[in-house]
């Protein structure tokens, strides 16, 4: 029996969009990487280095996104890089 029209939401293509699929993927692999246990708070309180670099903002968060993008950056996701980050192209 069909879902009456009423009752269904607008996904807005995230079934759909292979990049928002990546995007999940990538943002859950890449959560919490490199996290030093204790809150960012605590990481400020005590003066961390991660914390003076990161100017006291979302330590832990910058942290885990600076290893995940410089791991991104390593020449074994060349091909990769290129399909997401095409330059000069439209679709």
């Amino acid at each position: 029996k069909p879902i009456p029209k009423k009752l269904t939401r607008p996904t807005y293509g995230i079934k759909t969009d292979p990049i928002v699929h990546l995007a999940f993927l990538f943002s859950a692999l890449v959560h919490d990487v490199d996290h030093k246990g204790v809150s960012n708070r605590q990481l400020v309180l005590e003066s961390d280095k991660l914390a003076i670099l990161y100017n006291d903002q979302s330590v832990a968060e910058q942290r885990s996104l600076a290893v995940a993008f410089t791991l991104l950056m390593n020449s074994n996701f060349d091909n990769l890089r290129g399909v997401l980050f095409r330059k000069g192209t439209q679709e």
